[in-house]
């Protein structure tokens, strides 16, 4: 019986423990949106000009260059509709 008792501790400790850690780290960064924004003023420019429509395309929300595909229609990078 006193080894049960040891094991049944140590569940409940380690639940605790992980309980508290998780805790902590969510408290560090409460806000889901922490991904820094690209500042398209100071994107580089593109070789060869504009890039066409047939070649990809850019977000409108971080500035990432897209292929064009027909699978998907959101950002590779922040998920924003194209």
């Amino acid at each position: 019986m006193d080894a049960l008792g040891w094991l049944i501790a140590y569940v409940v400790g380690f639940g605790l423990l992980q309980l508290l850690l998780y805790r902590y780290f969510q408290r560090e960064d409460p806000s889901p949106d922490a991904t820094p924004r690209m500042d398209r003023s100071r994107a580089a420019p593109v070789e060869g000009g504009e890039e066409t429509a047939a070649d990809g395309v850019y977000c409108d929300n971080c500035g990432a260059y897209n292929e064009t595909a027909a699978t998907y229609a959101y950002c590779r990078e922040c998920v924003s509709p194209l």
